[in-house]
């Protein structure tokens, strides 16, 4: 879309090629107590904890969450690596580390000394926030998953979900164990035994790896896809830091988005922000194409289904500013829009280059997983259950559902197929509230307090009008 010379063209892009071919995205998760939020301060800062998350301190901002030490909300956290593998400091003075002074470099900064870049999504593991924990995993376009387990308490059953979340979008795993400082020897080893036997279950089907030098971390480099790496560490004695900081920095980017650049710009929206002085800033992921400042783009679609015309008059990545975004770059895109428009504006919502027609209606193919708690559970037509859809949160209804292995039609008393832990199934589904931007092959999940199925949107639904008329004459009788 930009038209600038070649030459200008390239250097305007190197920051944005950077964070876009060298930079992979690695979620968080694990329990309550398992010391994510520390060992994200310390892997980040070198300074090691206290043994009362001292380091957590570092990243942490909203005062709840120092106070309870729990984690409520999705931050991003930027780690770089020089070209042999080394952690680059950010520290801005190095000689302060032991002080209350400590200042951390800009993520700017970091990227631009760095040769290839690791972003720590920082995601809750109170069950009270799982919801935001799947909003994460489904929005964030995550590489990897880091899965910290506390080995004195091994896994428990928001451990498990955890890594079925992660399995269900195809996302491959690290189990890191945390707190080996004050883990004796016998616990350590019921924690590694329980982790194996869950590695190896039907659910996830892998081989656990120990990691124990450095070579271990380039052996498993390129086997992420049948193997499941296993970290022991202590972000208080520092033990095993090296050996992730390790694994971490030779991660091959799993996410080939900049293979999508000749296609047309899409950025997907994930959160909505009114900044004095500048206006409305749209953050999200540039999931395909390429824009620059100053180009025309369409962002919807509105309750109607329409699109606002505008124009990009700012882009940041990393909190410094670019002439133009990739596809793969997480960015912020500052948009022209008046007083009113911006009131339209939220997030789930889809910056375009040209305008697709939004959906209501949708089919697609799903696998309803077994989980704890819900097996008993059917599904069948009228169900109602929540969405999510990449950047996408909304209520859904099941309109129609065809079993895709006939040998397991199941019906009720009243002869309706019904779909149960286990089955795959093409399942159409309407959106309740509002027609959004989808299109076949975006990957979803629908949950009713915990994930109940997993699948990949096959094919969009148009509706005719006359059928829209007839359904809102029918809700007005009723």
């Amino acid at each position: 879309m930009t038209s600038s010379s070649p030459s200008v063209e390239a250097a305007e892009d190197d920051f944005s090629v950077k964070m876009s071919v060298k930079h992979i995205r690695v979620a968080v998760i694990g329990n309550v107590d398992a010391g994510k939020s520390t060992l994200i301060g310390t892997l980040k800062s070198g300074i090691l904890d206290n043994g009362r998350g001292q380091s957590r301190l570092l990243i942490t901002k909203h005062k709840h969450e120092i106070d309870t030490g729990r984690t409520s909300t999705m931050t991003t956290h930027l780690i770089g690596y020089d070209e042999d593998g080394s952690v680059i400091q950010t520290l801005t003075n190095p000689n302060l580390a032991a002080t209350a002074r400590v200042q951390l470099k800009s993520d700017a900064d970091i990227a631009a000394e760095a040769d290839n870049l690791v972003s720590l999504v920082d995601l809750a593991g109170h069950e009270k926030y799982l919801k935001t924990t799947i909003h994460g995993i489904s929005s964030g376009m995550i590489d990897y998953a880091l899965v910290l387990v506390n080995a004195n308490h091994g896994p428990n059953h928001m451990t498990r979900h955890h890594i079925s979340l992660a399995v269900a979008f195809g996302i491959p795993i690290i189990v890191v164990l945390t707190k080996t400082d004050s883990c004796p020897s016998h616990s350590l080893k019921s924690t590694k035994d329980e982790i194996a036997n869950i590695v190896r279950s039907s659910g996830v089907q892998k081989r656990p790896y120990q990691i124990k030098k450095m070579a271990d971390a380039t052996t498993v480099m390129e086997k992420m896809h049948a193997l499941v790496p296993i970290v022991s560490i202590s972000s208080v004695s520092g033990d095993g830091l090296d050996l992730l900081h390790s694994l971490l920095s030779v991660l091959p980017k799993r996410r080939r988005h900049q293979n999508k650049i000749g296609r047309n710009f899409e950025f997907l929206i994930d959160g909505v922000y009114n900044i004095t002085g500048v206006g409305l800033v749209v953050g999200g992921f540039v999931n395909a194409g390429k824009a620059g400042v100053g180009d025309t783009v369409f962002v919807g679609p509105l309750n109607d289904g329409s699109y606002l015309k505008t124009a990009i008059k700012s882009a940041q990545i990393s909190r410094t500013s670019v002439k133009s975004v990739i596809s793969g770059n997480v960015a912020g895109l500052s948009l022209a829009l008046s007083k009113d428009q911006r009131k339209m504006i939220r997030k789930g919502m889809a910056v375009l280059e040209t305008p697709i027609p939004a959906t209501r209606t949708f089919e697609a193919e799903m696998v309803v997983i077994k989980g704890s708690g819900v097996d008993g559970t059917t599904i069948k037509v009228g169900y109602n259950t929540m969405a999510h859809i990449l950047h996408i949160k909304q209520n859904v209804k099941v309109e129609k559902i065809e079993l895709i292995d006939d040998s397991q039609t199941m019906l009720d008393s009243e002869d309706e197929i019904v779909v149960r832990p286990g089955n795959r199934a093409k399942i159409t589904f309407r959106f309740m509230k509002r027609k959004e931007f989808i299109r076949p092959g975006m990957r979803m999940l629908f949950r009713d307090g915990h994930v109940r199925g997993v699948g990949v949107i096959s094919a969009t639904v148009e509706e005719r009008e006359d059928d829209v008329v007839a359904m809102m004459k029918s809700m007005l009788k009723e």
